[in-house]
């Protein structure tokens, strides 16, 4: 099983970790412990490259970049990054835009690259926001801070 970790976890995660709040860092400690329990089990944890730019954006945006951006490389060190392949994804973004389009139901343009790329890699979208993601047809999706 391939996982792919929307944006949204992976800013909860990292928040989480360097919280002082105990629910907030039990938040980002149950992502971690569920990436950590995935990758025991031989699945493959990844990110997107749509996701690191977004959270370069969010470095950048922050005030305090160089604080931001390592915590950025903290929490993306033990996973494989790959890139938004112009042979693979194109396919899926236009079906799903289509879709969500004519369905009167569309979703942010990052999310909609983040889907395309899952449905691209065959992959179950982690992510917290599942009102957007379930949206799209055919991608599996799953909300990790739901036990």
């Amino acid at each position: 099983m391939i996982f792919l970790l929307e944006t949204d976890t992976l800013i909860i995660a990292m928040r989480g970790l360097k919280s002082a709040k105990s629910a907030e860092r039990k938040r980002g400690e149950g992502i971690v412990n569920r990436c950590q329990q995935a990758m025991a089990r031989g699945d493959r944890v990844v990110i997107s490259a749509i996701t690191v730019s977004e959270l370069e954006y969010g470095a950048c945006r922050s005030g305090r970049y160089q604080t931001e951006i390592a915590a950025v490389h903290k929490i993306l060190a033990p996973f494989e990054v790959l890139d938004y392949r112009a042979i693979d994804c194109p396919p899926p973004y236009g079906q799903i835009r289509q879709d969500l389009e004519s369905r009167g139901v569309p979703i942010g343009g990052m999310d909609l690259l983040i889907a395309a790329h899952g449905l691209a890699l065959g992959a179950m979208v982690v992510t917290n926001n599942s009102a957007h993601f379930s949206r799209v047809k055919g991608l599996q999706v799953v909300n990790w801070l739901v036990p």
